[in-house]
């Protein structure tokens, strides 16, 4: 069995007074689970994070490293546009959690949130044989003095070279024009109900967004982390790049379709 593991902080997701589990490695690991993979997360959280993780992710081995704190997101109402602050933050993920899983590792998906993977990590699993990232963690930042969100005005591509494929939003991306899929690895863009754009190899893939109907103000929380996830599954297994967006295409409509 091929072994997946997703390596980033489990968090709470707050939205209108109530409170749920959250994290690109939760639904990550989730799609994995059901696509038939041996699926390992290893994050950082409280003895609560760690309790509740393992009985919402029954068939996959949770890793988690003591933190003194949980990430926190905080979401407006209208959950679609995204988190709005950061009260807490849980501790950078230790190498040494991970190391002892690397070896069996099919794919790595780096999957930080707040900044939990750090450059040496990166290296550190340099040679698994697929390398999937969604460095949204990476450009996210909290305004000075508060817990307000914002993105990075000029964040660091340094780890764009160590990845086979990299999946970001449309907004994301608008904050590094410079950015392209190397002759080995494969960029895709997420554009919510827009559909996704992508590059692989020289090959240029652009799909629109699948219809869905009404979606209810939560549904789309997870939904770039399950394309990704589909995506790299898809890469990793060998179909082509046009193959593989379109499946991750279909299986993000399909969670923002049946998310309560």
């Amino acid at each position: 069995m091929s072994t997946y593991v997703a390596i980033g902080s489990i968090c709470w997701d707050e939205v209108a007074g109530e409170r749920r589990l959250g994290g690109s490695v939760l639904f990550s690991g989730l799609v994995a689970l059901a696509a038939g993979w041996d699926v390992r997360v290893i994050t950082a959280g409280t003895a609560e994070l760690e309790a509740a993780a393992q009985a919402s992710l029954p068939g996959v081995e949770v890793i988690v490293q003591p933190s003194e704190h949980d990430t926190v997101m905080a979401f407006p109402a209208d959950a679609e546009l995204g988190p709005k602050a950061v009260p807490t933050v849980a501790d950078p993920i230790d190498i040494a959690a991970a190391a002892t899983h690397l070896a069996a590792a099919t794919v790595v998906h780096l999957a930080p949130i707040m900044g939990e993977v750090t450059p040496e990590l990166v290296a550190a699993v340099a040679s698994a044989p697929f390398i999937g990232l969604t460095p949204q963690g990476l450009l996210r930042t909290r305004r000075p003095g508060t817990h307000e969100l914002d993105l990075l005005e000029q964040p660091g591509t340094w780890w764009a070279d160590s990845t086979s494929a990299v999946v970001l939003s449309e907004a994301e991306y608008a904050r590094m024009p410079g950015l392209r899929a190397g002759s080995r690895s494969a960029l895709a863009v997420t554009r919510g109900d827009r559909g996704c754009h992508g590059w692989c190899d020289g090959e240029e893939v652009d799909l629109p967004g699948i219809d869905v109907g009404p979606v209810a103000p939560t549904g789309t929380i997870g939904a770039g982390d399950v394309f990704a996830s589909a995506l790299f599954l898809a890469l990793a297994q060998g179909l082509p790049f046009a193959e593989a967006m379109d499946r991750a295409n279909r299986r993000a409509a399909a969670h923002v379709a049946t998310r309560p």
